[in-house]
Formats: C-alpha cells, sequence, structure tokens
C-alpha cells in the first residue's frame, strides 16, 4: 500500500487490507483535527496553603542542583517530635537533597528516621530535610516553624556537626550531632 498526506510518502506493508483501511482512516481524522492546546500547568495552592491529598503545605517550587524542579511539601505540623541528628564520622551528603540524605543515613540517624516515618494523606516518602530545602521552606513558610528550638536538617557540616535552623532569629548553625533539635518532614513530588 502506498499512501500520499501533504507530500510526505509513506510506505506500509500489510497482508490484512482492512488494517491498512483503519490506520489510513486514523491518520486522515488526525489530519482534520484542530490542534488541541496542551494541557495547563498543575492547578497549585498558594505558597502556605495546605495542600490536599499531598500531605502538607505546599512551599512552592524548588530547584535541586540535578536541574530538576519539584513541588516542595511540608508536614503541617510544627514538629513531630525531637531527635538528635547521628554518631560522629565523615559523611559525603548533599547540601539539597534530603531525599537521597535520608536513604543513606536514617538507619544510624535518629531524626532522618523519625522523619522518614511520617505519613499523611497516604504519602509515606518523607524525609529530613537538606539544608538548602529547610532554608528554602523557612523563607516562604517563615511563620509555620515553632521559634523555640532549632531544627536538624539532613545536612552535615563536619565529622561531629550537622546544620540546624533556629526560625526566632533566621541562623542556619552547626551543632554537635547529639543534641535532640526538632524534626520537620518533607516530601517532594516532579510535575
Amino acid at each position: 500500500m502506498h499512501i500520499t498526506i501533504n507530500n510526505p510518502v509513506f510506505n506500509f506493508q500489510t497482508a490484512q487490507p482492512a488494517m491498512a483501511s483503519a490506520l489510513f482512516a486514523s491518520l486522515l481524522r488526525e489530519e482534520e483535527q484542530e490542534p488541541t492546546a496542551a494541557e495547563g500547568p498543575i492547578s497549585r495552592p498558594a505558597i502556605g496553603v495546605y495542600w490536599a491529598g499531598q500531605g502538607g503545605i505546599y512551599a512552592g517550587d524548588f530547584q535541586g542542583d540535578d536541574g530538576v524542579t519539584f513541588g516542595l511539601i511540608v508536614a503541617a505540623e510544627q514538629d513531630v517530635g525531637r531527635a538528635r541528628w547521628a554518631p560522629d564520622g565523615e559523611r559525603d551528603l548533599s547540601d539539597w537533597d534530603g531525599l537521597q540524605n535520608t536513604q543513606r543515613i536514617r538507619k544510624e540517624c535518629p531524626a532522618a528516621d523519625l522523619a522518614a516515618k511520617y505519613e499523611r494523606d497516604g504519602h509515606s516518602d518523607f524525609y529530613l530535610p537538606a539544608r538548602r530545602e529547610l532554608n528554602f521552606a523557612g523563607a516562604t513558610l517563615h511563620s509555620t516553624f515553632g521559634k523555640d528550638s532549632w531544627y536538624w536538617t539532613s545536612t552535615p557540616y563536619s565529622d561531629s556537626y550537622a546544620w540546624a535552623v533556629d526560625f526566632e532569629y533566621g541562623t542556619a548553625d552547626n551543632d554537635f550531632r547529639v543534641s535532640e533539635f526538632r524534626v520537620r518532614p518533607f516530601r517532594r513530588f516532579i510535575y
């Protein structure tokens, strides 16, 4: 069978004429249809609003160092408890990817384990945020964080310290890993 549509030539070889006719009819229908607009962007709530079905408050869109932009969700509770970070020791972890950090340190880091155990709206993919994720959420959701204690990140500073954020004064600093600070779970999704 030989079909010409708007000058391109398509050669189809088939033993079943009915199949060729159906394919030809399908091509013609597509040619006659008006182009459809691409689906619009995902309808997101305003930053700072609980996103029903997503497990928390929408903090905005965050772009990682890998170039991927993802929606960042923060647990609605100011914290899910307090925990220490982890034992001393060298760790090569990300400054922006809390999900990967949590997966790597969960077994030895009580704060990461506490965040990873959190579940809401059917989601069980929460994690302890990396330093840049927590700072980002602090900038967009500042009033939703407690002011009476620091919050752990999943980013280490050195062999004995890890990064934490204080929302009373807006300070990000490092502290001993044996300190018990607040844990606020985060989750992400790619559009």
